[in-house]
Parts: structure tokens; sequence; C-alpha cells
């Protein structure tokens, strides 16, 4: 379902969400894929998001893309929709794609919509990075074609990259990658297996060294680079081709008689081989010599691509293993539950240490979370901290209390002292000035810079506050920074300040109901 949310955002401007964070937060929420887990996870990367029922009447004020909730075959279930005209596209979880009457979509449609405020698109400059490998190989291969002009050399680059698309295809089944689309291709050829199972199948390698999956892409890969910087010598083509059919007839045997299952990809790779060695036996023209020439070359190229190969893809399995191993250890760290419980495990603070008019408070005075920061200035690890509670005002900043605690040297003369006298000094006369005060600050950490712009305070008052804040450190046994302390009570080591927006809307809206019910 997570593509149907790529696409919302995709299709409202935003461009820059990344893409296996945006899975990983969607995929570990504990009540995945429910429309909640959608609204948190837009939630988390701060696109603002409203979820509601709507009068179908008013279908015609949605926006032109939304998620829907719709009555499907299996029950309930949410929907891209794409308003066309007078029709509506709808892409449904597994790719499915429809295109409909409005009429048709209202009857269907439960009046339920995720929607996301629209932005504007801009140039997106990760999608350019993630192109350009493929605009790299069309380059190379069209200035090869330009070139070395004739019809047989285009037909048979045009096999050699669509044996390099398969090729990568059937890796991505291989590493356990699944895409609807290749289902349904393996699926057309074989009604009891899978590509991948077939693939993946113990025995499935060349001299017991190397899968079928590498040497289909090293092949395929080594022919690129050959045509890129050889040239097109039909002689050291053809050997090259010839080499692999007795690869093409071991998979075929061990498919055909040893597994009796059928790899749709598998017999498209044997097909497009079988093919480019007939092409060149029919316009064969050329001695042998060319192809002694260049054995030096070739051999270097596929050795090179081999050793390149299996670094990457060692590297890519530990990748996919990791991404799983995460996002299970998120679902489970994201238990409400277990959060809370740990929580009520933490030592209560003493709150009232610091008198009332002491206190540096910013957002909500009477907001349900009550999150207080001990922090100083020149804390390398406060800034990480400070931008965590930033981020939480941004988001929920009528529900929040958030309440600075400066431990500082009481010697005035202190870089970090001074910073902190100056920003409650900001605090006292204006608080909003002082917020940005502390913005800038954990921005740039730049102590000149800094006090050029804010000035050095000389209000012998902000000792008294400094003095308050110093014995609030003492009583509560916090002589370090930063420290996070919500609700009265420390946060849970096993968590970082960070981890708090998984939970704080579950718990805003619990602390209001308690308020509500007494």
């Amino acid at each position: 379902m997570e593509h149907i949310i790529l696409s919302l955002l995709t299709n409202n401007g935003y461009l820059d969400v990344n893409r296996e964070l945006l899975n990983l937060q969607f995929l570990s929420h504990p009540e995945y894929p429910s429309l909640k887990s959608i609204t948190d996870t837009l939630d988390y990367f701060g696109i603002d998001n409203l979820a509601a029922t709507v009068p179908k009447e008013a279908l015609d004020q949605m926006p032109n893309t939304f998620l829907a909730l719709v009555n499907g075959e299996r029950g309930e279930e949410v929907v891209l929709a794409e308003k066309k005209r007078s029709d509506i596209r709808i892409t449904k979880a597994d790719e499915k794609k429809e295109k409909i009457s409005e009429a048709a979509f209202t009857e269907i449609w439960t009046g339920t919509i995720v929607a996301v405020e629209e932005q504007e698109k801009s140039g997106n400059v990760k999608s350019i990075q993630e192109a350009l490998p493929y605009f790299i190989v069309a380059a190379v291969a069209s200035a090869s074609v330009i070139i070395n002009f004739s019809l047989v050399y285009l037909l048979y680059t045009a096999l050699t990259l669509v044996g390099l698309y398969v090729s990568i295809l059937i890796i991505r089944e291989d590493l356990g990658i699944k895409s609807k689309a290749v289902a349904k291709v393996c699926g057309a050829i074989s009604k009891n297996s899978t590509c991948g199972e077939v693939i993946n199948t113990k025995g499935n390698k060349i001299f017991g060294i190397i899968s079928l999956s590498d040497a289909s892409f090293v092949f395929f890969a080594g022919l690129f680079l050959a045509l890129a910087s050889i040239g097109f010598h039909q002689a050291t083509l053809l050997g090259m081709s010839l080499a692999g059919i007795p690869i093409v007839l071991y998979a075929l045997y061990r498919q055909g008689v040893v597994l009796k299952k059928w790899c749709a990809l598998c017999l498209l790779i044997a097909g497009i081989l079988v093919l480019q060695t007939a092409l060149l036996l029919v316009t064969f023209e050329y001695a042998w010599y060319f192809f002694k020439e260049y054995v030096i070359s070739l051999v270097s190229i596929f050795a090179l691509l081999y050793i390149g190969w299996t670094y990457c893809k060692s590297y890519w399995e530990s990748h996919e293993k990791l991404a799983t191993t995460e996002t299970d250890f998120l679902k489970f760290k994201r238990n409400p539950e277990l959060f809370k419980t740990m929580l009520k495990e933490q030592a209560v603070i003493n709150p009232n240490v610091i008198p009332e008019q002491l206190r540096i408070v910013f957002g909500n005075p009477n907001g349900a979370i009550k999150l207080q920061g001990v922090t100083n200035p020149l804390c390398g690890f406060c800034t990480a901290a400070f931008e965590s509670y930033d981020t939480l005002m941004n988001t929920y900043g009528n529900d929040i209390q958030l309440e600075f605690i400066f431990n500082v040297p009481p010697n005035t003369d202190n870089k970090s002292t001074q910073i902190a006298s100056q920003l409650i000094d900001l605090y006292i006369k204006d608080p909003k000035k002082s917020y940005a005060a502390l913005q800038d600050w954990f921005a740039n950490r730049n102590v000149d810079a800094w006090q050029a712009k804010f000035g050095i305070s000389e209000n012998t008052m902000v000792l008294e506050y400094l003095e308050a804040h110093k014995e609030w450190c003492d009583i509560n046994d916090v002589h370090y920074t930063p420290a996070s302390i919500l609700n009265n009570q420390f946060f849970p080591q096993s968590y970082g300040i960070k981890d708090l927006p998984l939970f704080i809307q579950d718990m805003i809206l619990e602390l209001q109901s308690e308020e509500e019910a007494s």
C-alpha cells in the first residue's frame, strides 16, 4: 500500500520524501495498514493532512488526488483516487488501476478521505539522481550506435539492453524484492510456482559457484561494455554468445527436467541470447582473428564486472536484511503499551522547585503534554535534542508546554552562562524573541556571531533564574545535558526524544479524554 501513499505525495508536489524512510515509518506502525497508520506517517514527515468523512455530494470539491476508503470485493480498502475530467482513476494496494465514472465511484466510496495540502512542484534532484544511471546507459548506447551504425548493430544493442533489464528483474527476484508486474508475467507461464522459487532453488549455480542470476547480469553487462569499448566485432560477440549457449541449455534442463517448473524471466533471457546468436550467425562476415585480439580485454571486463558485482550484491543483500530488521525493531519499539510501561518505570521529578515566575515556558502553558528540556548552550548533543523539541512545537504547539531548564556554571564569564543569561533576558522582555534566539543559536552555534546579533545580558535579574534552575538540577540529580522529562517523568533511556512523535498524538488524545472525564 505504501506506493499509493508515495503517489499521493508525488502528485501533490512532495517530491523529496525519502522513500525508504516512508516505508519504514508506515510498515512499522502498530496499526498498519489502517488510515491512522497513514495519517501518522504523514504527520511524521510534517505534511499537513486531513482525514475526514465528507458527504458524497462534495466529490467535486475534493482535491485532484486523494486517498479514499471504498467498498471492495474483500471489504473496505484504501485506494488512490485521481480525478480525470468526468472520470475517476483509482489505484488499489495491489497496484491494479481502474478508470470508472464519478457515479460508479460514489457508489463504492464510503465518504472517508485522506487528503494532503498541495504544494508547488519544483525540480526533483532526487529523481534526477535516481534516473542518472539510465541516462548514462542510454547516452553510451546511442553514441555507440551512431558511431558504428548498422541495422544489425542496432538490433544487437537493443537485445543487449533488454537482456540487461530482464537480468536486473531476475536479481530483484533473487533478493526477494517483489514486483506485481513480474508476478503476472511469471504467473502466465507457470501457475504453480513463481520466478523467485525457480531462481532461488538450491543447486541453481554454475559449477556450484556462480548463480544463474549473477551470470545473466554479468554476461549482458559485459556485452554492453564490450559494445561500448571495442565496438561491434561480430566474431568477438559471436564467440561470447556461443559461450553462453551451454549455460542456456543447462538452465532449460534444470527447469524442464529436474525442477519441472518454469521461470518466465529465465526463458526471456534464453530467448534473447538465442536471438543474438542467430542474428550474428546470419550476418557474419568477419574473420575470427578479431576475437583473438580482444580476449584479454574481454577477460578483464568480465572479471572486473563479476568481482564488482559480487561486492555490490553482498552490500545490497546486507542492506535489505538490515532494512527488514529495522522495520521489525521499529514495529516493536512503536508499541504504545511498551512505551507507557517504560515511561512509568522512570523516576519522577520534583516539579515544584522552580517558582512559577522563574520558569522559561513556550507553547501552551495549559497543554496536555508537559515537556522539560535540561540544556546547556555549549552542549554538542543538545542540538539534536532542541531540533526534536522544535519539530514537536511546530506540529503540536497547541498541545505542548515546553520548558527549558538551563544547567550552566554560576560564572558569568562562561560563554554558556552568557548565552543562557541573554536568552532569559530576552524571554523576560518577549518570549517569542527568546525562542527565535534559541533557534538561531542551535542552528549556527557561533558564539561571537550570536552575541553580536542578540547581545550580552547585563540584567542581574537573570541570575535568580539561573540559581533556581541550578537548584532544580541538584534536587532532581540531573548533572548532565541534554535531559528530557515528559509529564514529570524522565524520558526512557531506551528511547530518544526523537521517538516522541511516534506516541505523542495518542498521548494527547488520552490525556484530553481523561481531563474531559474528570
